[in-house]
Order: C-alpha cells, then sequence, then structure tokens
C-alpha cells in the first residue's frame, strides 16, 4: 500500500485498537469505486472519481470500533453509489462527531445532532438516515445497541423543493414506481446479459415481489413451490416459512402466498440449477427426498463440506435443519453484488438507487396500500401476526408528487435514465445493417431504429424504448411516438381509467423523452463540428 509516513502510522495505530481483528483482515486492502477507482481501505484520502476524494484523517479520534464501522459502511458506499453521495455521508459524519462530541453512533447523539441542525438544515439527517440503516442492518460495530429502531421511528420534515409537497425519503422509504421499474428493466438486461447471476437476480425478485424478510428467503425449500391449473387459468404459490414467531422452530410455521409466474419460474430455475449442481459436485443423483428438502438458496460452501450425498440429506432432516441454509451474509453479499452493478438511477435524486432489503418490503408494503388494502389483510400480506405495527410500511406513502408533465420535465428526464439502449446515426451503424427485418417500425409505419438481437420477440416497438438491445436512428421521428403515447393517456384519463393503469407508460415517457434529447444533443453536436 503507498501510504504517506503519517498515513502509516494512523494505520497501525487503527489496527492495533480495533476488537474486530477478523472484520479488518476481511476489508484491508484495494476496493473499487463505483466509478472504477481503486481505493485503500486504511488510507485516509479515497479518491473515488476523477473530481472527487473523500478525507477520513478527521475521524481518527472516535471510538476504534466506530471508526472501523464507518470505513466499512462508507468503502460499501463507494463500491454502489455515485461519488459525490459518499462524499456527502462523509462530511455528514463529520459534522455529526463535532457537533455532538460523540465517539460512536447513538441515539443520544442523533438526538443532540437533530437539535443541533433545526429545522433548516434537517435534510442532512434525513440524507444520512439509510447510510446508518446500512450500517446497522450489515452489521458493522460502532452502533449502540437500538439504533436502528430509533432510526426506523425518526420522524422528519424532510425537503422542501418548489412547492410545498411531503415527499418521502428517497434513501430510506419505499421505492417509487418509476423507481421499481427501473431496477426491474435494468435487472432483467443484467441477467439476459449475463451480468447477474441467476441466485442474485432471483434473491432481488423474491424480495421484491413476496415483501417477506430476507430470513423467511433464506428459508425456502423445493418443496415449498407449487403449481397447479384451474379453470381460471394457471396458480403459482409458495409456502413461506413465518419468522420471528414465538416458541416455533425452523420452519416452524407457514403462510401460502401467490406468487407470479415469472416469480416461479426463476425460483423453480434456482431449484433444477441447484440439483445439477450438486449431483455433478457428488457424482450421484438426487432422490426424490433431497429434490423436495434441498434450500432454494443452498449454504455451497457448508455443502463442500459433505463427503457424500447421503451426507446431506441427513442433515437437511436432522437437528440443525438450518445449516444447509444459505447465511445472511452471503445474501447480503448477493444485495451487495447486485448493488455495485447497478445503473439504475432515481427519478428524485438523479443517483443511483438505493437498495436494502428494508426498502423492498416498505416498497410491497408501499404497493398493497395504494390498492385499498389495510389493517388485518395487510397485516396478514405482510406476514404480521396483528397490525399494530404495519404503519411503519405505510405511514409516510404519499402518491409521487407531480404528474407526468412534472416527471418530462426536461432538467429530470435524463436522470431517469430509461433508455437502455445505443443512439445511432443511421441503419448503416446498427449491428444488424443488411437485415431488413431488424428495422423497428412505429404506428404510423415509420423506422424508428433498429434491434439488435435475433431473439423472437412479441413486445410490441413500445417496449424497444427500455430495452438494451435497441438501436434508435439519430434522424428518426421519435416525437411521434411520444405524441401517441400522450394522447392514449389522455384518453385513459377522460375514460376514468384507474392511475394504476395510466402509470404504467410512465418508464415509457421517459425513455421516448430520453431518446429525443440525446438526437437533439447529438444533432447539435454535429452542427458544431461542421462549423
Amino acid at each position: 500500500m503507498n501510504f504517506s509516513t503519517t498515513e502509516k502510522m494512523n494505520a497501525l495505530s487503527f489496527e492495533k485498537d480495533s476488537k474486530n481483528q477478523k472484520l479488518l483482515q476481511t476489508l484491508r486492502g484495494t476496493h473499487v469505486s463505483k466509478a472504477g477507482y481503486e481505493f485503500e481501505f486504511e488510507s485516509n484520502k479515497w479518491r473515488i472519481s476523477g473530481g472527487v476524494s473523500v478525507g477520513l484523517g478527521n475521524l481518527l479520534f472516535v471510538d476504534s470500533d466506530c471508526r472501523l464501522g464507518f470505513r466499512a459502511a462508507l468503502s460499501r458506499y463507494a463500491e454502489e453509489y455515485s461519488a459525490d453521495h459518499t462524499r456527502n455521508m462523509a462530511d455528514i459524519f463529520s459534522f455529526y462527531i463535532k457537533h455532538t462530541q460523540e465517539t460512536r453512533l447513538s441515539i443520544k447523539g442523533i438526538t443532540l445532532f437533530k437539535e443541533k441542525l433545526g429545522d433548516d438544515l434537517e435534510w442532512r439527517l434525513g440524507s444520512i438516515k439509510a447510510f446508518w440503516l446500512s450500517w446497522v442492518d450489515w452489521g458493522f460495530p460502532g452502533v449502540d445497541k437500538g439504533v436502528g429502531e430509533f432510526l426506523e421511528e425518526l420522524v422528519l420534515s424532510g425537503i422542501e423543493k418548489g412547492k410545498a409537497v411531503k415527499k418521502r425519503c428517497p434513501y430510506t422509504g419505499p421505492l417509487t414506481e418509476l423507481e421499481q421499474s427501473a431496477l426491474l428493466e435494468w435487472s432483467g438486461n443484467a441477467f439476459l446479459e449475463g451480468d447477474l447471476d441467476l441466485h442474485v437476480y432471483t434473491y432481488f425478485i423474491a424480495l421484491l415481489l413476496t415483501g417477506r424478510r430476507g430470513v423467511q428467503i433464506r428459508s425456502l425449500r423445493a418443496c415449498d413451490l407449487s403449481f397447479s391449473e384451474t379453470e381460471g387459468g394457471n396458480n403459482y404459490e409458495i409456502k413461506v416459512p413465518r419468522a420471528k414467531q414465538y416458541g416455533e422452530g425452523f420452519r416452524g410455521s407457514y403462510r401460502l402466498l401467490s406468487i407470479t409466474e415469472d416469480l416461479y419460474l426463476l425460483l423453480r430455475n434456482q431449484i433444477d440449477e441447484s440439483i445439477d449442481r450438486i449431483e455433478k459436485y457428488f457424482d450421484a443423483k438426487a432422490s426424490e427426498l433431497l429434490r423436495s428438502q434441498l434450500p432454494i438458496f443452498p449454504a455451497w460452501g457448508r455443502l463442500r463440506e459433505r463427503s457424500s450425498i447421503h451426507e446431506v440429506e441427513t442433515l437437511l432432516a436432522g437437528n440443525t435443519p438450518d445449516y444447509l441454509h444459505v447465511t445472511r451474509g452471503v445474501t447480503e453479499g448477493y444485495l451487495q453484488d447486485f448493488t455495485r452493478k447497478s445503473q439504475a438511477v432515481s427519478e428524485r435524486t438523479g443517483d443511483y438507487i438505493h437498495l436494502s432489503s428494508r426498502r423492498l418490503r416498505y416498497t410491497k408494503g408501499t404497493n398493497l396500500a395504494r390498492k385499498g388494502i389495510r389493517g388485518a389483510a395487510l397485516a396478514v400480506a405482510l406476514d404480521h401476526s396483528d397490525k399494530q405495527h404495519i404503519g411503519v410500511y405505510t405511514e409516510n406513502t404519499p402518491e409521487n408528487a407531480g404528474i407526468i408533465d412534472e416527471i418530462m420535465a426536461g432538467t429530470l428526464a435524463p436522470l431517469a435514465q430509461a433508455f437502455a439502449g445505443t443512439l445511432i446515426d443511421s441503419e448503416r451503424d446498427a449491428l444488424r445493417a443488411n437485415d431488413p427485418h431488424s428495422r423497428v417500425k412505429n404506428d404510423h409505419s415509420n423506422n424508428v431504429g433498429s434491434c439488435g438481437t435475433h431473439s423472437f420477440c412479441a413486445s410490441g416497438y413500445r417496449a424497444c424504448y427500455t430495452c438494451i438491445k435497441f438501436q434508435p436512428w439519430r434522424d428518426a421521428p421519435h416525437h411521434e411516438v411520444l405524441e401517441a403515447v400522450l394522447k392514449e393517456r389522455e384518453q385513459q384519463k377522460q375514460a376514468g381509467i384507474s392511475d394504476n393503469v395510466i402509470k404504467a407508460t410512465d418508464r415509457l415517457l421517459l425513455a421516448v423523452k430520453q431518446v429525443i434529447q440525446l438526437c437533439e444533443e447529438a444533432k447539435a453536436q454535429e452542427g458544431v463540428a461542421n462549423v
């Protein structure tokens, strides 16, 4: 490590004082920021983008556990989120230490910090709340007991932007419908391109669509998944083991949950892949018992400790039935891998979407509340035994602020990055330039771009605008697509169609608008070059 003399002394002190040597050994060395810049964990200056560096030397005198925990959490932020947002977290935490004289993250310190900020600067506490909650969720040291629960209960006035409209927290609160779409579209494309492994993609989708806790998803076994045919169509269900039930052991009780066909197929493929992997590893055929009792997300390190496939079966039925299920730490790694790679951007912050299993659960509760599900029904849907605690998932859930005209404002559309493809000058630059079947036509039979894949697609040209394989042409009439979608939405409003149906095209509008803006920028650059 290329440390200065001062940094080497600080690093040695940091190592000597730390009570968490195992964690330090894990984190020590080189990390890579979201922008692709390498930084040394123990250095007191991290360059995490071309124009952003984070200084950590001013925190050397806080509690050694807190110093380690803060660095651990901040390094993950640097890996998963933008450089500016990461530096902002470091600056606000330094402000917290300076003005509270606390040496750890504590309830007392947060309370003093809130009082010190006042209403005008309370937004600083709001923006760092997500960072602190992540610090707690990741299990890093330096945080007093009860801080997580205190932060959950903390009510903040928030930031007023433009009109005095209360908005839910864009870092800790439920995801908006556009943010959900952004994550689903990016992850779907990343999985198809091989950038996301099946188990990472499946775990994320399971959390988002079921709203269950991570421990419940980790406890699933192959036998929990079911499919049936009825006169009204196909039913896809899963028995989800309950959590936090007093007096019950591992997988002691269940609740049956209807799921989508997409989630069913992902879980089914995950099961099949795991069975195939086990059979190849032990060079033996899995019995029907193992096929039914196999964890959907196995602990592969522990499986490799077994000497035979029969030993695996015995362990699953023994006194430690949870031993071969993936651990919390490993699934945290799934989400970390997901977030490091994610290019999904929030239309509210213009930054990469902050992701945690906690937020995904809030989002499910909010989605259900939007549909009018309340009280005991909502408690059951979120797997609560009663309704006394469901307010935390729904109490701050106003609809997306503003109408689509506001979302479509020129300064906001690029931030959402709904368009996933590649703009090209003309058909001659397309991947399938010599294939007339690759042309994408709009409702007026005018060509708007090229399809970059030979795969069959029955989604229609509109879906192209959010597809990673789409290559829109610079001079194509994309405005015709925008006008058609806006006209359709207006007709739907006049007909009294549900807002949820109308909002289904929000992200399409953002994508089309972004393509139009990219075309205008490309034309302007060409004009400058020709001068």
